[in-house]
C-alpha cells in the first residue's frame, strides 16, 4: 500500500476475468448493421472546412431524437447535447436542426452560468474543468449523444500536446462509458496529402483516445461528400459512405432561411484516402487524361478479353512494376470505361476477377460488343462481389484492330487459344493461355 498524502491513499485492486460479466458492444449508429459510432466511448470526426461533418452529425442526432437512427437505440427517442461555440444557435444551429428534422425538445444547449447579485453571465463549458457540469447535464436531460464541435476550442491547453489533449478529454471518455452514451469530437484536417490517420490537426492523441475515427472529404467528380471509417476498435468494418448536402428552406420567426441538409446515399466505393491523395488534375479525369496506371489496366483487361482473374492481375502488375494496392485504389475512379469486380463460383473455391463493365466502354480503345454473363449476377464493387453461376463461362469478343479491321478471339478460362482465327495484329496472342 502506498500513500500520496495524509488524506489520500492508493490501494491495490485485483479483479479476475471470471468476475466480470461480458457484454456485447452497442452502437449508436450502425447503417445496414455495420457498427460505426459506438456507445460507451468517443468518436473523432475530422475533415477540411466545409466538408459537411458538422451537418452530418446533426443529421445523426436528429434521427436519434426521432427514434429512427439505425443501431441499438433504433425505435427509442433520446435527447442530444450539442456544444457548438462557433455557431450562433438562433441563426445557424436551430435552422440546421429543423432542416434535419430533429425534435427540438430533445436537443439541448449546455452552458455554464456565473451568477452574481448584479448579473448572470453564461459561457461555454471547458474540459476537464467543467466535467461535473456535463455529468449533471447528462443526468438531467437523459442524453445518449454529446457533440463537441469543434473539440479543440473547448479544451484546456494546447491541441498539439499529447498530455493536454488526454487531460482534457479522457475524462469525457470515462463519462461516456459510465453513462453508455456516444461522445463525438469534431476536429479539422491538417494541410497536404498523406495517410488519413495522420491528417488530423494537432496531436495524435485525438485519434488515440477515441475508439472510432471518421474522416470526411468531397469527391470533386460528383460533388458528393464521402465519409470513411479509418479506425474502428470495436467493430470489424471500415466502410465508406456518401451523402449529398442539399439546400433546404426552413421557417423562422423572421421568415424562411436557407440551410444545408444531408441526403444519405449509402455505401461508397471511393474512400477519403483516395480523395486526399489524388494527384493534381486527376479530378474529372476521362480517357484523354487517364494516367499511366489506368491505361495499363484497361489495356491488360482488353487483351484478356475484358476480364481477368485477380491473382493473374496481381502477377501482371508485379511484372510491370506496379503495386497492386495502388491499382486497387485507382480502380473505383476509372470512369471511361468502368472496371468492376466479381467472383466466379461459390465458397472457398471461388475466383475473384476484374472486368470492364458493359455499357461503359469507349469504342475507340476497348472491346466492341463484349459478351458478358448475366448482368443480374453482378454484386457490389469490391472483392466480396456477387458470383457467377458457372466458373467456365465461354466468352467471344470482337477486337478492333489498329487499321480498323476486326479479328475474332474465342476464349474459355480453362482452354488455350488453339485453332482461333486471328488477324496479323493478334497472331502473338495464340501462344498465350486464356485469361
Amino acid at each position: 500500500m502506498g500513500y500520496i498524502d495524509d488524506e489520500t491513499r492508493t490501494e491495490l485492486r485485483v479483479t479476475f476475468a471470471h468476475q466480470i460479466k461480458p457484454h456485447r458492444q452497442r452502437w449508436l449508429w450502425a447503417p445496414e448493421g455495420q457498427g460505426v459510432i459506438p456507445l460507451g466511448t468517443g468518436t473523432i470526426a475530422a475533415g477540411a472546412g466545409g466538408e459537411g461533418k458538422s451537418t452530418f452529425m446533426l443529421h445523426v442526432a436528429a434521427q436519434l431524437t426521432r427514434g429512427t437512427l439505425p443501431g441499438d437505440l433504433h425505435g427509442q427517442k433520446h435527447p442530444v447535447i450539442v456544444f457548438g461555440p462557433e455557431d450562433d444557435w438562433p441563426t445557424v444551429m436551430v435552422p440546421r436542426l429543423l432542416a434535419a428534422g430533429a425534435d427540438l425538445e430533445r436537443v439541448a444547449q449546455v452552458q455554464a452560468a456565473t451568477v452574481t447579485e448584479f448579473a448572470t453571465a453564461e459561457r461555454e463549458l471547458r474540459f476537464p474543468l467543467d466535467l461535473a457540469l456535463l455529468r449533471e447535464a447528462v443526468d438531467q436531460t437523459g442524453a445518449r449523444m454529446v457533440i463537441v464541435d469543434p473539440a479543440p476550442s473547448l479544451m484546456d491547453g494546447d491541441m498539439n500536446k499529447v498530455q493536454d489533449v488526454r487531460r482534457s478529454y479522457e475524462p469525457l471518455m470515462a463519462l461516456a462509458q459510465d453513462k453508455d452514451l456516444a461522445i463525438v469530437l469534431i476536429n479539422h484536417f491538417g494541410k497536404g496529402a498523406g495517410n488519413v490517420g495522420a491528417k488530423l490537426s494537432g496531436s495524435h492523441a485525438w485519434r488515440d483516445l477515441t475508439r472510432s475515427y471518421l474522416a470526411f472529404a468531397t469527391d470533386p467528380d460528383t460533388n458528393e461528400r464521402i465519409l470513411t471509417q479509418d479506425k474502428n476498435n470495436y467493430g470489424t468494418g471500415r466502410g465508406s459512405w456518401k451523402f449529398a448536402l442539399e439546400s433546404v428552406d426552413v421557417d423562422t420567426e423572421d421568415g424562411p432561411t436557407n440551410v444545408g441538409a444531408v441526403r444519405f446515399l449509402g455505401a461508397s466505393e471511393v474512400t477519403v484516402g483516395d480523395l486526399i491523395n489524388r494527384e493534381p488534375g486527376e479530378a474529372g479525369a476521362d480517357a484523354e487524361d487517364r494516367n499511366e496506371l489506368d491505361s495499363w489496366l484497361i489495356e491488360v483487361l482488353t487483351e484478356a478479353g475484358g476480364s481477368m482473374a485477380v491473382k493473374d492481375l496481381k502477377t501482371a502488375a508485379r511484372d510491370a512494376g506496379y503495386e497492386f494496392k495502388t491499382l486497387q485504389n485507382r480502380r473505383p475512379r476509372i470512369s471511361n470505361p468502368k472496371v468492376v469486380s466479381g467472383r466466379n463460383g461459390f465458397g472457398k473455391g471461388s475466383v475473384p476477377f476484374w472486368q470492364i463493365e458493359e455499357g461503359s466502354i469507349d469504342p475507340g480503345r476497348t472491346p466492341i460488343d463484349p459478351i458478358h454473363p448475366d448482368p443480374g449476377t453482378y454484386g457490389i464493387y469490391g472483392e466480396e462481389a456477387g458470383t457467377y453461376e458457372d466458373s467456365r463461362l465461354e466468352r467471344a469478343t470482337s477486337l478492333q484492330t489498329t487499321d480498323g479491321g476486326n479479328c475474332q478471339r474465342f476464349a474459355c478460362q480453362d482452354t488455350a487459344l488453339e485453332n482461333s482465327p486471328f488477324c496479323d495484329h493478334h497472331t502473338a496472342l495464340a501462344d498465350k493461355p486464356a485469361a
